[in-house]
């Protein structure tokens, strides 16, 4: 019994030693605990668990210089160490009740779970001190983990009159080395867009990207530019959202099977962006700012422009739908859409794919609409130029100079099946148009003004309408027409050297009918008919000359129709018609010319035309070098065979 007694005395000491052993350490350890967080979190509270190892740390919160707030309800520490000794690798962290708020959003999270962190106890108080000036992208530089799991992230934003709130789930970053993260995915998630008048709420399926550069994006928001920071760089390098679903308050609405960003850079501007943006947000008109202020807007704004670019932006499989109100009942599907910026030997490219508008009296389809080679880059140059200058005269300046390259512009296998709006009678048949292809392009631009233009239109087809009021369209009919199958091209070019416009070939073709082509040659065409204002441009033009033109015509069927009809109108067989247009332009065209070789012929070649249709082809070439100018042309109104006194003209009839 007795040595019962002394086991049990000694059970007690110890467990008495235990007990006041634990409570030294544990009181060891909010002390030590205490002095790591003394500087950023003066006020948070501290629990510790000694036996497992455990340090709780509540009520954390922190304000940038930027604006930036930072407030963490809790955060759980399974590695105490990280926050008692020089350094050690913590095995988990997990935060709850985070919230980061600035520039107008909100990010809340319930739960963060940090797994593999290499955190030290002067890297947690580095990116958490409130009283050093250290940026918000130096702060997230020193994070690095295995993998930061978040299970739901909620954001709200408000900007002016719209508001948004949306919600992620199954955040999972991989790989986080120095705030830049490998890998990223999330389940899915919602959200809600609110406007002043109406909404819009939706879903995303699963989303995921690789290379996301966590202080280079802060740096952008954040930070004004270095020194060397004059190219962008990579802020993340792929990102896809699939699946997006939204319906608006009012019915109706989309759906987007993929988004897909590959490559987008960034670089931070001279200003920092988010303070920049929240300055200048609501001042009304630019125009009536002071000077300086302007033109520290303009320039701002074109810095912003120019430090993003980007690799690919593109959507697939888009569907949207009209409200249940909407008359037509509208519904809109693309099988794509997409930006590809300028690179290494690549110009811009915007390009919609697949388009086909549906409604209850027609339809639409488009195959492909593109946008290549524009730049606005000779905008931007502008704007700094006139606007961003603080000391120019606004009412001076000339709006040509912010015209942008265009590039070309292509539009490719349209079907249109529309109401005829001019036809009173609701049972008229819907007017059907289409073509094969339609594209302008531009090019050498000058203040703006495109020196060099292509324009082509490729197999426009048409049905006739039967009842349709247009004179035009009741004369083909009555020769027979049902339908149009029409191209038509354009190609000219200024060069600058020789002072010369040229007309590379006006055409335009119809199936079963003909062609009428046009070319030509202008001389003395200076720069001021592009560049000058526009009162140095009239002038100029007026200067201008013409030294050569071309022009065939080539019979396929319309001129049959046309001596048919007239022959029938005039109660004639057509070979006799022939005979007689044949043998009025032999005689009359000389006649009204002035009789000359020339006039002659001329005549000549049009009567022959006349009685055998096929190809009439006329050219004529200025004698004087420097062309044939407004005054020569003014003259020939009086006495045409002085006109053609100065040209040598060939015309040959096959």
């Amino acid at each position: 019994m007795r040595r019962g007694h002394h086991w049990m005395a000694l059970a007690g000491g110890v467990s008495l030693v235990a007990v006041t052993a634990h409570v030294a350490l544990d009181r060891a350890m909010v002390s030590e605990a205490r002095q790591a967080v003394a500087a950023f979190a003066p006020n948070a509270r501290i629990d510790a668990d000694p036996w497992s190892g455990r340090i709780t740390l509540r009520d954390l919160a922190w304000t940038s210089p930027s604006g930036v707030t930072l407030s963490v309800g809790r955060v759980s520490l399974s590695g105490a160490q990280a926050l008692v000794s020089p350094a050690h690798a913590a095995d988990t962290i997990t935060l709850e009740n985070v919230t980061v708020e600035g520039g107008g959003a909100t990010y809340a999270m319930k739960r963060i779970d940090v797994t593999g962190a290499n955190v030290s106890r002067d890297d947690v108080a580095a990116i958490f001190d409130k009283t050093a000036a250290t940026p918000i992208a130096e702060r997230l530089a020193r994070i690095t983990a295995e993998q930061i799991a978040i299970p739901e992230i909620a954001v709200a934003q408000k900007k002016l009159n719209m508001a948004s709130a949306a919600t992620y789930r199954d955040l999972r970053l991989v790989g986080v080395d120095k705030g830049v993260v490998k890998s990223f995915a999330a389940s899915g998630g919602a959200f809600d867009t609110r406007g002043e008048k109406e909404g819009l709420k939706g879903t995303v399926g699963p989303m995921a990207g690789t290379n996301v550069d966590a202080p280079l994006i802060a740096r952008i928001y954040t930070d004004k530019a270095g020194p060397n920071e004059t190219e962008p760089r990579t802020a993340y390098g792929l990102f896809t959202i699939d699946a997006v679903s939204a319906t608006a308050d009012k019915g109706g609405g989309f759906d987007i099977g993929r988004i897909t960003v590959k490559n987008f850079k960034a670089r931070p501007t001279k200003e920092p962006m988010l303070a920049f943006m929240e300055e200048f947000a609501g001042k009304g008109d630019v125009a009536k700012l002071p000077g300086p202020e302007r033109a520290r807007f303009v320039n701002g704004i074109a810095d912003i422009l120019e430090a993003f670019s980007v690799e690919l932006v593109e959507a697939t499989d888009i569907t949207a739908k009209a409200p249940p109100a909407d008359r037509d009942k509208a519904a809109v599907k693309i099988a794509r859409m997409s930006y590809s910026g300028a690179a290494m030997g690549r110009p811009n490219d915007m390009r919609l794919e697949g388009l086909d508008v549906t409604a209850a009296r027609g339809y639409g389809r488009i195959g492909a609409i593109s946008q290549t080679g524009w730049s606005f880059k000779s905008t931007l140059d502008a704007l700094r130029a006139t606007v961003g200058d603080p000391d120019n005269d606004l009412s001076a300046i000339d709006p040509r100079v912010f015209i942008p390259d265009l590039g070309a512009f292509a539009v490719r296998d349209v079907d249109l099946n529309v109401p005829d709006e001019k036809n009173k009678d609701p049972k008229a048949p819907n007017i059907r148009v289409g073509f094969k292809s339609f594209e302008l392009a531009t090019a050498a631009p000058l203040k703006g003004v495109p020196t060099a233009l292509r324009v082509g239109l490729d197999r426009l087809t048409m049905a006739i309408p039967p009842n349709s009021p247009e004179t035009g369209f009741r004369d083909l009919l009555s020769m027979g027409y049902r339908d149009l199958d029409l191209t038509f091209g354009l190609d000219s070019r200024w060069e600058e050297n020789a002072a010369e416009f040229r007309i590379g070939q006006l055409a335009l073709q119809g199936v079963n009918m003909g062609a009428v082509t046009l070319k030509g040659v202008m001389g003395n065409v200076t720069r001021d008919v592009f560049a000058g204002d526009p009162t140095a441009a009239q002038v100029a033009l007026l200067g201008a000359t013409v030294k050569q033109v071309g022009f065939t015509l080539e019979n396929k069927g319309l001129v049959e129709k046309l001596l048919d009809r007239e022959a029938k109108k005039q109660k004639k067989s057509v070979d006799q018609l022939r005979k007689e247009l044949g043998g009025m332009a032999q005689v009359g065209i000389p006649a009204m010319l002035g009789g000359g070789a020339n006039a002659k012929a001329l005549g000549s070649a049009v009567a022959r035309f006349l009685v055998k249709p096929g190809r009439l082809i006329i050219s004529a070439s200025a004698r004087d070098p420097g062309g044939l100018g407004l005054a020569d042309f003014a003259m020939a109104q009086s006495d045409p065979m002085s006109l053609l006194e100065q040209v040598t003209l060939t015309a040959t009839a096959e």
